[in-house]
């Protein structure tokens, strides 16, 4: 995960008038995260885990989260391979 900082000198909230923001350019989501955006169960989206839809967890101590960007991929790659609607 990437993180950049942005420092500015006006109007912060700091007595000096600094002002810090770190923003996540991959953030890391939960399982509960992920199941949401997929709009399945976290039982569901385990299954995925466990098929290889969905890519392993990265583990982080007892954690398991997973880069945004590959459940985002996820989602694309099942909305590109969908069958198209009889019109």
């Amino acid at each position: 995960m990437t993180l950049t900082a942005e420092f500015t000198n006006q109007n912060g909230p700091h007595e000096n008038g600094t002002v810090c923001s770190l923003v996540a350019k991959d953030p890391l989501i939960r399982d509960a995260d992920g199941a949401f955006m997929m709009g399945c169960s976290k039982a569901t989206f385990w299954r995925r885990v466990a098929d290889g839809t969905v890519p392993a967890a990265i583990k982080i101590g007892g954690m398991s989260r997973w880069r945004l960007s590959d459940i985002e991929a996820v989602i694309s790659k099942a909305e590109a391979n969908r069958a198209p609607s009889a019109a």
